[in-house]
């Protein structure tokens, strides 16, 4: 569930609280699938000893640069998050120096990291980080013009804008009253431009407000100190299937859209 906003505040705590600098004492794996193809054995010995220089973000994607020249790239997936004291469901546990403890905790197991010599074999087949100046205007109405497709999913495609997740492109598509079934092609330029603008409004403000937690349970989204995000009170679409728009006050429906749950305004996002 981790979308851009989330990646972005828990990289910004974990650098607010000086993991950046920290030397790696020793690496804990208890569920080895995450750190695939490595082993255990393999990964503990590439990592161990070297120094987090920096944590930085694209897309959903968190970047860990190490002293070794290698980059230790994390996807939360459904339900990762890292957490500086120990919890339930801790999947990977790295002791730091100057007494600092990083646990990655993932109640789904589907989170994973990757370490690589080069981000790029991974970076480069996303498209422009939403929050990035590559992301221009000029590029998003190419990229939807020239393409055929039904809005929500072009715009959760990864290759195309990184960052983007369900809760974001629902947000996204009410705030620029599209429906989420519109083809691509067919949109104007100023409802293209609504859209782009959009999008970045809706990620700022997720980033502003530390992330969108909507529920209670183990899956849910965490912040580092184990606190909710605090978007929710933003939401006006994603979740919100069978309450009144705060627009127009019509009652919001919910279909599925490439396989993906979608609540949109049938009143404000016409086809």
């Amino acid at each position: 569930m981790p979308e851009l906003p989330e990646v972005e505040t828990i990289a910004s705590q974990l650098r607010e609280r000086g993991v950046e600098g920290k030397e790696i004492l020793s690496v804990k794996v208890n569920w080895a699938p995450t750190i695939e193809p490595y082993t255990v054995a393999q990964f503990s010995s590439a990592v161990t000893g070297t120094t987090i220089d920096q944590i930085s973000r694209v897309g959903k994607w968190m970047l860990f640069a190490l002293s070794s020249g290698q980059t230790l790239m994390v996807h939360l997936r459904m339900a990762g998050s890292f957490a500086m004291e120990q919890g339930s469901h801790d999947r990977i546990i790295v002791k730091l120096s100057d007494g600092l403890t990083l646990y990655y905790r993932d109640t789904r197991k589907f989170g994973r990291w990757k370490l690589v010599d080069d981000p790029q074999t991974i970076l480069s087949k996303l498209g422009p980080d939403a929050l990035t100046r590559r992301f221009t205007l000029a590029y998003f109405s190419e990229a939807m013009k020239k393409r055929h497709r039904m809005i929500k999913p072009l715009i959760l495609d990864q290759g195309i804008v990184a960052g983007l997740g369900n809760i974001y492109a629902d947000e996204a598509l009410w705030e620029s009253k599209i429906h989420p079934e519109r083809l691509s092609d067919s949109l104007s330029d100023a409802e293209l431009a609504a859209l782009y603008k959009a999008i970045k409004q809706v990620l700022k403000l997720g980033i502003k407000n530390r992330g969108t937690s909507l529920g209670g349970g183990k899956t849910n989204y965490r912040q580092v100190d184990g606190d909710s995000g605090g978007n929710r009170g933003e939401v006006k679409a994603y979740g919100k299937s069978g309450k009144p728009c705060v627009r127009c006050k019509k009652t919001l429906e919910k279909i599925v859209v490439a396989q993906r749950g979608t609540t949109f305004c049938p009143a404000c996002q016409v086809t």
